[in-house]
């Protein structure tokens, strides 16, 4: 079965959508496959067997998938080859022969490519911690009680050991000297505040296809969606998940409203349960916003002085933005800007 000339270009958009983004990121890599991708479209090459036999459509991030799914099959050990110049790999940086190395991946892969695409990719980006640690800290200021975090969208839950990260800026330094993962996230404006010091109560977490970081086949998915050029998170993800391997918490399958709801409806005296998230909400429908504000907004009701809820969110307006933290605490429940940040948590420009 062939693609139809408006299937080409919608096919054709997609990869070019992906690869402005990847352009503008400096995954050369991923851009050369990503170029390839398109030439292979309009060619009707290996890549249009994927195309042909893909359920979904092209908001389904399928360039995102097949190029999570090749880095996997690198991983893997199952494309030396692409492997030789996959920097996160350990090969060569050199785009010039990704797309060389790529296609014939495609090709005598194909079946394994699409079996990954039917699953939604899996990020867990560690470096938004260092965004996420000014709204606790201020938490921590206001309140003066032990922390229950509530992580929701978590994947597999390693931005709920933001405690166990050292944090390295020009302005500041905060963590465990000893830590084995050090975030260097440039931070513009002032220093959050630390007067007050942090106790954490309990960790828990919920997604609708959550990671078992102690499970090395789901590890390796959630390392495959980091882009082979950035080696850099790679490293801090491996380092993460080591982190998280030796630290209790709860992770769970559900729906983030519906998990809300139960874990919500007693607050416990004497700690302040804090729900957070990072890069969540664009991925909910409608119907499922309507219903988790409808959820933090009964929550909040519930709220006393003893027993404070606090809702801390890292969440761009719209894909073209980048994202904003803000804070609401009941029993008041006013939101609150606290800065704006880098995606990956690169840099934070914290309010003045």
């Amino acid at each position: 079965m062939k693609l139809s000339p408006p299937e080409i270009e919608r096919a054709v958009e997609m990869f070019a959508a992906q690869r402005r983004y990847c352009a503008s990121a400096g995954a050369q890599t991923y851009v050369a496959i990503l170029d390839g991708c398109i030439e292979d479209t309009r060619s009707g090459g290996p890549i249009c067997d994927i195309l042909t036999q893909w359920d979904g459509n092209a908001e389904g991030y399928l360039s995102l998938r097949i190029l999570g799914a090749l880095h996997r099959l690198v991983l893997d050990g199952k494309a030396p080859q692409l492997a030789a110049v996959f920097p996160s790999a350990g090969g060569t940086h050199s785009p010039e022969k990704a797309w060389l190395a790529a296609r014939p991946a495609i090709a005598t892969h194909r079946e394994f490519i699409l079996g990954y695409c039917k699953r939604p990719p899996q990020t867990n980006e560690v470096g938004r911690s260092a965004v996420l640690l000014g709204g606790f800290l201020e938490v921590a200021k206001r309140i003066g009680k032990p922390l229950r975090l509530l992580e929701i969208g978590a994947s597999a839950g390693l931005n709920l050991m933001w405690d166990k990260f050292k944090i390295e800026t020009e302005k500041f330094t905060w963590g465990d000297s000893t830590a084995e993962l050090v975030l260097r996230p440039k931070w513009e404006g002032p220093a959050p505040s630390f007067d007050t010091p942090i106790t954490i109560a309990s960790r828990a977490a919920c997604d609708r296809d959550p990671i078992d970081i102690k499970n090395r086949d789901d590890s390796a998915r959630l390392e495959s969606y980091v882009w082979t050029d950035q080696v850099h998170r790679v490293e801090r993800l491996r380092a993460a998940c080591k982190i998280a391997r030796q630290t209790p918490f709860r992770l769970d399958q559900a729906d983030a409203a519906d998990w809300l709801e139960l874990e919500l409806q007693d607050l416990p005296m004497g700690q302040a349960t804090v729900v957070f998230h990072s890069i969540f909400r664009q991925y909910l429908s409608p119907a499922s916003e309507t219903h988790f504000q409808a959820v933090m907004e009964m929550a909040g009701t519930r709220a006393t002085a003893d027993a404070p809820l606090a809702w801390l969110a890292m969440e761009a307006p719209d894909l073209r933005s980048f994202p904003n933290l803000t804070l609401t605490i009941w029993p008041r429940g006013t939101p609150e800007f606290l800065a704006s940040a880098h995606h990956h948590g690169e840099w934070v420009n914290w309010r003045s």
